[in-house]
């Protein structure tokens, strides 16, 4: 991963973190139960952008100060979770996803973690599952399947 950093980001990131999840959503539209609809035109503000990385660790991995993958943790009725997992295609296959999940999980701090992945995105899991993650049976009414990591 020679040239790419991960940081964890905040509000004034709001930049790169709006770059990469538009992108997230408009590239890989079926990785996400998320639309475009949801983070741009009336939704698209600097002050909205800023408020989502203020809400918990949001980490952003760079290629020579070019962000290309992001992840996000929160805390959810106690409980932690793993959202907005992404990687740019031209960054993928480099350790980075890895590497972001892994920020997730420290972040975590040995308390259980979960996180929802769509229905059929077999990269995701395979990755997930890498990492510890176990892929549970039920899929939601938006076409996600939970994966837990245990404690």
């Amino acid at each position: 991963m020679a040239g790419v950093t991960v940081r964890l980001a905040g509000p004034d990131d709001w930049a790169d973190w709006r770059e990469l999840r538009q992108r997230s959503l408009s590239e890989d539209p079926d990785a996400f139960s998320s639309s475009t609809a949801m983070w741009t035109g009336a939704n698209d503000t600097e002050e909205r952008w800023r408020a989502r990385l203020a809400d918990g660790p949001c980490f952003i991995a760079y290629d020579d100060e070019r962000p290309v993958g992001m992840v996000a943790g929160r805390v959810v009725g106690g409980a932690a979770e793993l959202i907005s997992m992404w990687v740019a295609p031209e960054a993928r296959r480099r350790g980075i996803g890895r590497t972001l999940i892994e920020r997730v999980v420290a972040w975590a701090d040995g308390r259980p973690l979960s996180l929802r992945v769509m229905d059929g995105n077999a990269p995701a899991v395979t990755a997930y599952e890498r990492q510890g993650f176990v892929l549970q049976d039920d899929i939601d009414g938006e076409g996600c399947r939970r994966m837990l990591r245990p404690a």
